[in-house]
């Protein structure tokens, strides 16, 4: 269903998507470099701290694959503003809990909020921009929550390195409760999905969808590519802080440096996938990935080196983020909202995946270790992706030109 409008009503859509995406990036990236010193605060070992990650993508991941549907028949605004609201409280929740079992439990809740915000909020960018420019409108939503990386995490490392972790979540709570506001009263009200009867309703459309096999192999690569991204990421900070000294207060540079390799990587691949195809570079930008995340653990001579490789694998991971989400939004247009929640959920899942493969990586073979094994995820997804994976053609053309070009 297309809901092409005025220019000036598609870009207010896409910078309100843009802050909901802001602020689904900072809630999930937050943890990474604030882990140490939450560890050291709770008394935990950083493998076991890693459970904040796992408890926060299970329990989005589970609530997102029921999702869709729901967000198909309400429509994207009513399941944004109350994603967006659950993530407020749990961040609120998170900045007073007295113990590591409390605080886990608001992670969880958060996770909660972010299966209902991802998933409509790329939804809402299959509806609003057709199928050639859709790369390109992906790039500016991912643009958004990498500068959470780039701004936000940073600042929020500092305030916990001069503070306390827990000032951190405190300025994060209050600036979502702006963000909840802000779209609750600017985004356009959409109507429900299913009006037409041109397909089924409600849970039916995920076995209808997963009865696909492009789609489902899709969705298969692309958990498995935020598995290898957090089986890294997870413990980036960690691994920077005691192979190379840097100080925790700085740690968040470490995700300044991720955040402009994807912001550069997700502009200029959305913009090359539109004109060459989402496929080729899923393909190439999935390579590039393993070869760079494999150097970063095991050829980094010295920091600079290690953030170069780091740096260069963010490029190919955003390049590669960006193209994949434009094609799941043309999988299956009637049911994009079931598609979206359970590639959200998929994410999440991999999240999951990702923080326990890396902590038993970290265990097995130390730090050395975690470039390898993400790399191999990488080639298993860039294999799914080249045999089962077709991209389809648009569903959509010519409902308009990019509103924020």
């Amino acid at each position: 269903m297309s809901l092409a409008g005025p220019r000036s009503q598609r870009t207010l859509v896409l910078a309100l998507l843009c802050v909901a995406s802001f602020a689904v990036v900072f809630n999930n990236l937050i943890i990474t470099p604030i882990l140490p010193e939450i560890s050291e605060d709770f008394g935990v070992r950083v493998a076991v701290a890693g459970l904040l990650v796992t408890a926060y993508a299970v329990a989005g991941g589970i609530a997102a694959v029921f999702s869709g549907p729901f967000i198909d028949r309400l429509g994207r605004k009513p399941v944004v503003v109350a994603g967006m609201a659950t993530l407020t409280v749990a961040t609120a929740f998170s900045a007073v809990a007295p113990g590591f079992v409390p605080l886990l439990l608001a992670r969880a809740m958060a996770g909660l909020g972010v299966a209902c915000l991802t998933p409509a909020v790329f939804a809402a960018v299959g509806d609003y921009f057709s199928y050639e420019e859709r790369g390109r409108a992906m790039s500016w939503v991912i643009s958004a929550n990498t500068s959470a990386s780039i701004f936000g995490v940073p600042a929020g490392a500092v305030l916990s390195g001069v503070f306390s972790w827990r000032w951190t979540f405190v300025a994060l709570a209050v600036l979502l409760v702006v963000f909840t506001w802000l779209l609750f009263r600017r985004l356009p009200a959409d109507p429900p999905r299913r009006r037409d009867g041109s397909a089924g309703s409600g849970m039916a459309a995920i076995p209808r969808v997963l009865r696909d096999v492009s789609t489902s192999a899709a969705l298969f690569s692309n958990y498995l590519s935020t598995s290898y991204w957090f089986v890294f990421a997870t413990y980036m900070g960690a691994y920077f802080h005691d192979e190379f000294g840097v100080a925790k207060w700085a740690l968040g540079g470490l995700t300044m440096t991720m955040g402009l390799g994807v912001l550069l990587g997700s502009n200029a691949g959305g913009r090359l996938a539109d004109r060459v195809g989402k496929r080729p570079v899923i393909l190439w930008t999935s390579l590039t990935c393993a070869v760079f995340i494999a150097l970063t653990t095991t050829a980094a001579v010295a920091m600079a080196v290690g953030l170069g490789f780091l740096f260069l694998f963010a490029v190919s991971g955003g390049a590669r983020f960006a193209s994949s989400q434009a094609i799941m939004t043309e999988m299956s247009p009637n049911d994009r909202g079931t598609v979206m929640a359970l590639n959200a959920a998929g994410q999440q899942f991999g999240i999951v995946t990702g923080s326990v493969v890396g902590g038993l990586a970290l265990e097995a073979g130390g730090y050395t270790a975690l470039g390898p094994t993400a790399a191999a995820l990488a080639l298993v997804s860039m294999a799914m992706y080249g045999l089962f994976v077709q991209e389809r053609g648009p569903a959509g053309a010519g409902q308009g030109e990019l509103a924020a070009e």
